[in-house]
Order: C-alpha cells, then structure tokens, then sequence
C-alpha cells in the first residue's frame, strides 16, 4: 500500500530528515519539530493515518502529547520513538495505549515492516470482501499477533475480518487447531519471547508489555506454555546465542 499520510514528531531536525528520505517515496510524510506544532496539525481536518512520537522532547513530552493524541483520536495509531536510555518510559507509553515502538538509530526495513502492519485498513462499510477464507484467517491470525498485548476479544478479530463471531471461532479453530483465545496467548508468550531475546528488559517490564496486569500471572502463563519460567527461558536463550 501506498500514499498513507504519517507525521513525525521528533525535535532532532536530522531524524525528521531521515524518515522523510527514507520515506517520502512510498508515504506522504509530514514533519512537527515539537508537541505543540504536533498539535497544530493533529486539530485541524486531517488526513493522517499514523504518528511518529519522540518521547524526549522539550515543551509538550512525549507522554504529554501521547495522552493528547488519543484524547483527540482514541483510533491513531501511534508509534513510539526511542533512545536506549528511556526504556521504562517506552513500557509506559504501550501502557498507555502506544500501538508499537522504534529504538534510535532506526532501522529501514524493520521501520517499514511495522508501518506496513500498523496501516492496515479494512474495507469500509459495507464493501464485501472476495477473499477467500485461507485469506480471512491469515489476516485473522496477524491481527491478533500485533495487538495480543491489547484487551482482544474474540468479537473484535471477527468484525476486522467481516465475519460473525461464532462462524469465526469455529473456522478459526478448523484452519489453525487452536481456539482464539490460545492462540491470542500463544502470541503474547512468542511476543514476551522476542522481547526477551533483543532487549534489556526485566520481567516486570516485559509481563507488562505484552498485556499481563501483574508480573505473577504472566509468569504463571509462560511456565505453563513453556515448561520454563521466564528467567530460565533467558539464561537458555542466551547460552544457545554463546553456541
């Protein structure tokens, strides 16, 4: 997909510049130096399907403006950008409902990958997909997959795909062997996996990231799909990396 408009919203000059020549190719890319230009634009009509947010910036603060963001449009999606230095306040932004977040220095095809996931659109109303259901499912499994960590019923993956919720859950059980809700588990631990093999985070971190209340419940959860607790599936993680 082509021509979806995203707003970067970064005080350094040379990292807006760098999206947009990355960028301003395949996206229309808009450029705010600070929260309060970020605003200007995000209250007037506008076109914009998602937004680029540097959580350290002078004036407005990342979180100030993230808060804002979704007080204007709860539907935006918002993806975070980050220092190695500011990781507490990255779980903090996806506790407040940021979709995703990007480590400074960037990198292209990761960044484009996580564009290509978070601008997915649905048909609009009443448009009748011809997709077939192979199709259906695998758009299914996907968008459980990048929002595991969110509150996700059952309800919500059915109407994103146009189809009723009880023909869903059987079909989905059919073509995948799991039930929604194993698999929407099964998606937070994979998740919880990767965080853990490429990031410095604690398991409190982590438990949180990935949806979990309390760092008790997500570790009960991971020994049960695993066999491992969360900090032993890290010790063996990183024994297999020395080999």
């Amino acid at each position: 997909m082509t021509g979806e408009k995203i707003l970067i919203v970064d005080d350094e000059r040379i990292v807006r510049e760098t999206f947009k020549a990355a960028f301003d190719e395949e996206y229309r890319i808009l450029t705010a130096a600070n929260g309060e230009e970020a605003l200007e634009i995000i209250n007037k009509p506008h076109d914009i399907n998602l937004i680029v947010l540097d959580v350290i910036m002078p004036g407005i603060t990342g979180l100030e403006l993230l808060k804002k963001i979704k007080e204007i449009d709860p539907q935006m999606k918002v993806i975070i950008l980050t220092g190695c230095d500011s990781k507490d306040v990255v779980i903090e932004a996806l506790r407040r409902h940021a979709d995703e977040y990007i480590d400074k220095p960037f990198d292209i095809d990761e960044t484009r990958a996580m564009f290509e996931k978070l601008l997915h659109r649905s048909p609009p109303d009443g448009y009748e997909s011809s997709e077939g259901i192979d199709a259906k499912i695998a758009r299914a499994r996907h968008f459980i997959e990048i929002n595991c960590h969110k509150p996700l019923k059952l309800d919500d993956v059915a109407s994103e795909i146009f189809l009723s919720p009880k023909y869903f859950s059987r079909i989905f059980r059919e073509k995948t062997g799991k039930t929604f809700n194993q698999y929407r588990i099964e998606s937070k631990i994979n998740k919880a996996k990767d965080l853990m093999e490429r990031h410095h985070l604690t398991v409190n971190q982590i438990a949180y990231q990935v949806g979990y209340e309390s760092p008790e419940s997500f570790t009960k959860v991971f020994k049960k799909c695993t066999g491992v607790s969360p900090a032993d599936y890290r010790t063996q993680s990183r024994k297999r990396k020395r080999h």
